[in-house]
């Protein structure tokens, strides 16, 4: 009986602690809910990579430039036309700074077709680079907010005619059509708010995915067309006082988009996380009298502080 008594006490003590354990955790609440707020953490970081994007709006840069209202000029009116012919090819009673760079005599070069003006117009892989930022709700899981910017460059390709070629062998690029380079800058602030998941231990290399709403803003930069060294602008039109308007309306704009992303990522240490991730994106670039939406991609490396 002595047996059976001592028994029943050790199972009667172990039910009450039992029982208080229980209620310790239903007053805290969820036990998980617990590992989670300790795991919560602020990160902040860095983000370098190269930006690739949609020829679109590289059109903004063909050199045929735009009326006070939004209108694309014609040939005989494009800024190309009248800056070559007039403001630098003799015009007006000017000197002729394009026969010059050319090495001809005055009336021995034309620009004179739109066969001449810029063509394969198309952006140059730029650099991305930026501030990243993630507040981390457990091991697994994090929201985003990322702000980088990029300086994007467009290239084409114009010609000009020799009207009165070298006699003889002509060496290259002396033949009657010369080829000359056209320069477009331009700015991008991209703004992102996201979230992301690691998919498999977090203490090991694995993927990421992460996705989110994106805002960018653009600005054209530049236009200019170089000679042999001769560089002319192409934007002084944009300067007039009437164009103040069209330069707030069209050449520059805030818009709207969503973005995606895969990755790796490794922990390095318990204060440092490196990712290599590739985001696409798709933006509306308010550039121009015709904004759309395009499709852009950006392949880089963060690193993440844990703070």
């Amino acid at each position: 009986m002595i047996v059976e008594k001592s028994n029943r006490s050790w199972l009667l003590l172990l039910f009450l602690l039992g029982a208080l354990q229980t209620n310790a955790q239903s007053s805290d609440g969820d036990d998980s809910h617990v590992v989670y707020n300790s795991k919560r953490k602020f990160h902040v970081g860095f983000y370098v990579g190269s930006f690739f994007t949609s020829k679109y709006t590289a059109s903004m840069y063909d050199g045929y430039g735009f009326d006070a209202l939004g209108t694309k000029m014609d040939f005989a009116d494009s800024f190309m036309y009248r800056r070559i012919n007039n403001d630098y090819g003799g015009g007006n009673g000017q000197p002729d700074l394009i026969a010059q760079a050319l090495g001809v005599n005055h009336g021995d070069w034309a620009f004179q077709n739109p066969t001449d003006m810029p063509i394969n117009l198309k952006y140059n892989v730029a650099i991305m680079a930026g501030i990243q930022t993630r507040y981390c709700i457990d091991k697994k899981n994090a929201i985003l907010f990322n702000a980088n910017a990029s300086k994007l460059t467009v290239n084409g390709d114009f010609t000009i005619e020799i009207v009165t070629p070298t006699i003889g062998i002509q060496a290259p690029g002396t033949g009657p059509y010369r080829t000359f380079s056209l320069i477009g800058g331009e700015r991008r602030a991209i703004l992102q708010l996201g979230y992301q998941r690691i998919l498999g231990d977090v203490d090991k290399l694995n993927v990421f995915l992460e996705g989110g709403l994106e805002a960018n803003m653009a600005k054209f930069d530049r236009n200019v067309i170089n000679i042999n060294g001769l560089q002319i602008d192409l934007t002084t039109y944009y300067s007039l006082p009437e164009y103040a308007t069209y330069k707030a309306k069209y050449l520059t704009g805030v818009g709207i988009g969503v973005f995606g992303g895969i990755g790796l990522n490794l922990s390095m240490s318990k204060k440092w996380t490196v990712q290599l991730v590739y985001n696409p994106s798709y933006d509306r670039i308010n550039l121009g009298i015709d904004p759309k939406s395009v499709l852009s991609n950006s392949i880089g490396l963060r690193g993440y502080y844990n703070l």
